[in-house]
C-alpha cells in the first residue's frame, strides 16, 4: 500500500524546546532531556533509537502524559498534553503486567471497548462484539479467545495487548520495546504484524527500541539520542525505502550502518578516558 494512498486517522505530536529534570535530594539533578524540539506527522511511524539511559522512554512517557515537560511545550494536535487521554495508548515492553490475568482473551480485547461504553463517559462509544471478533482476527487470536493469559506464550501476549488497544481506535500508538523479551522468530513476525496494522489503520505510530535492524524495517524516520544525560536528537534519519522493506538490499544495509555507527559514536563518549 502507498503512502499516499493511506487514509490518515492518527494525530500529529510536537515538543517545543522540551526538557525534563527529576528532582533529587540536596539539588536538582542534571535534565534526562534537554531542549528537545521536533514534530511527529499524523499517521507517521517514528522510531527512537540510542544509547542505554538516553531518555527514550521518558520521550515515549511525555507523549503519553505519564511525565510532564520541566521545560517547554508538548501538544498532540496542537493541544497541549495535561495527563493520560484516550487519544494515546502505549504497549508496554512486559508480556505479563499489562493484561489482566482473571478475563480471557476475549474479554482482555474488549475491556476497552466495554469503558468507552460506559454511561457518561466522554466520548462513549457503543459497545460492539463483533469489533473484538474483528481484532481477534486481525492479530490471528480467534482459536485462543476463551483462553486466559497464564496459557499464552510470551508473543500471544503481546498479541492481546496490541489487539486491545487498537480496538479502542487510538490516534496514536506508543510502543516501548515490546518485542524485547520475545525469541527471534517470534520478533520477526510480530514486526511485520505492526508495520501492517499502521500502513492499514493510518495511525501515528511512536516506537523506541534498541534494535537499529527493527528501527530500520518500521520507521518512516528513525530519530538518534544523544547518551544523556541533557539528551536531545543527534540526528533524524528520513528513510526513502519502500514497504515492505527487504533488509538484504544495499539501501537497507546502508541505514543501518549508519545509525550503528552513530549510535557507537555516542556510547563512547560516557567511556573514560
Amino acid at each position: 500500500m502507498a503512502d499516499e494512498q493511506r487514509e490518515i486517522a492518527g494525530a500529529s505530536v510536537s515538543f517545543s524546546d522540551v526538557s525534563l529534570r527529576y528532582a533529587a535530594s540536596g539539588g536538582d539533578s542534571p535534565p534526562v532531556i534537554s531542549n528537545v524540539t521536533f514534530e511527529i506527522t499524523a499517521g507517521e511511524f517514528f522510531v527512537v533509537v540510542g544509547p542505554s539511559g538516553c531518555g527514550k522512554s521518558t520521550l515515549l512517557r511525555m507523549v503519553a502524559g505519564f511525565l510532564p515537560p520541566t521545560a517547554g511545550s508538548l501538544t498532540v494536535d496542537g493541544r497541549s498534553v495535561k495527563g493520560p487521554g484516550p487519544d494515546r495508548a502505549m504497549v508496554f515492553q512486559s508480556v505479563d503486567g499489562p493484561l489482566l490475568d482473571w478475563l480471557t482473551v476475549r474479554q482482555n480485547v474488549a475491556f476497552g471497548l466495554k469503558l468507552q461504553a460506559r454511561p457518561g463517559r466522554r466520548g462513549r462509544r457503543s459497545f460492539d462484539s463483533s469489533e473484538v471478533d474483528h481484532w481477534l482476527s486481525v492479530v490471528g487470536l480467534t482459536p485462543a479467545a476463551g483462553k486466559y493469559p497464564h496459557e499464552l506464550s510470551g508473543g500471544m501476549k503481546q498479541r492481546v495487548q496490541i489487539a486491545r488497544i487498537l480496538a479502542v481506535k487510538p490516534d496514536i500508538v506508543l510502543m516501548d520495546e515490546p518485542f524485547a523479551a520475545l525469541d527471534a522468530q517470534t520478533r520477526r513476525l510480530l514486526q511485520q504484524q505492526v508495520s501492517d496494522l499502521w500502513r492499514s489503520e493510518g495511525r501515528t505510530f511512536v516506537y523506541v527500541t534498541h534494535d537499529i535492524r527493527e528501527a530500520a524495517l518500521l520507521g518512516q524516520r528513525i530519530g538518534v539520542m544523544k547518551a544523556g544525560p541533557r539528551s536531545n536528537f543527534r540526528e533524524i534519519h528520513t528513510l526513502d525505502l519502500s514497504y515492505p522493506r527487504d533488509e538484504f538490499s544495499p539501501e537497507f544495509g546502508q541505514v543501518a550502518r549508519v545509525i550503528e555507527e552513530q549510535i557507537v559514536e555516542e556510547v563512547m563518549t560516557t567511556w573514560d578516558g
